[in-house]
């Protein structure tokens, strides 16, 4: 059976910290279309798919030539929701699927290729990329503990502790995650865990179900757009974001 690459770009309208942010323009273009154009532009994706429950965003989305899924209004995340859409698109255990947050408009196309091969030489059902990051004492950046290239837990605290030792960068989970079919559906079979309810972060219930995690160092820099003053600072990084200037923007216009 043909193995495809699909990138399921979750996305909802209802942010508490940055309400309407898929639709809130950087450079003149709704923050979801950034994200799926670069999405796109990595070499071994088959498919690009934003997933959502809105209309607004699924209009905006078919005026760009974007692809939609529509899914339920009910999902409490966006693993949840990219789920619901594998199994609506009839994806299989040999497809690779890659989890890309609408709230990361300079996403790189290599971050997502990096992940797709992460995920197809190894066993793992789930992959989440990291980088080093020395911004301390941010609860909107989620950190990650690993051991070798398994993920041992996430936190949006500072960890590890150096306690006593002088503070060393943390491992910044990043936006771009890789799944297999079998690690979705374990995920949606459960009801949230514990440690998943206390973090806020829904990926602790494959953690705690023994579901193992997968991680590699990915070089370069990212911004999830979280809160009004990532959104401000976003804007200003696209004026002189040279992939939109050479690549996006021009097909856009």
């Amino acid at each position: 059976m043909t193995r495809h690459v699909v990138a399921l770009i979750p996305a909802r309208m209802e942010s508490s910290r940055l309400p309407g942010k898929p639709l809130k323009k950087i450079s003149g273009i709704p923050m979801i279309v950034h994200v799926a154009k670069r999405s796109m532009l990595a070499d071994s994706v088959d498919k690009v798919v934003v997933c959502t429950d809105s209309v607004d965003i699924l209009f905006a989305c078919e005026s760009y030539g974007i692809e939609v899924c529509m899914t339920k209004s009910s999902h409490q995340n966006g693993t949840e929701r990219i789920a619901e859409a594998a199994e609506v698109m009839g994806l299989t255990d040999d497809d690779i699927i890659i989890d890309v947050q609408g709230d990361e408009p300079f996403v790189k196309p290599e971050y997502i290729q990096q992940v797709a091969d992460f995920v197809a030489e190894t066993d793992y059902g789930c992959v989440v990329p990291h980088q080093m990051i020395d911004e301390y004492g941010n609860l909107n950046r989620v950190k990650l503990v690993s051991h070798g290239d398994r993920i041992l837990y996430f936190s949006r605290s500072d960890v590890p502790c150096y306690f006593g030792q002088v503070q060393q960068p943390m491992k910044k989970h990043l936006s771009i995650i890789g799944f297999r079919l079998a690690a979705l559906r374990r995920f949606v079979s459960s009801e949230p865990t514990p440690l998943e309810n206390i973090e806020r972060i829904e990926l602790m219930r494959l953690i705690e179900l023994g579901e193992p995690i997968g991680t590699f160092h990915q070089d370069g820099v990212s911004l999830s757009v979280d809160t009004p003053e990532d959104y401000e600072l976003a804007c200003r990084m696209m004026e002189r974001d040279p992939l939109f200037r050479t690549t996006i923007e021009p097909e856009l216009s």
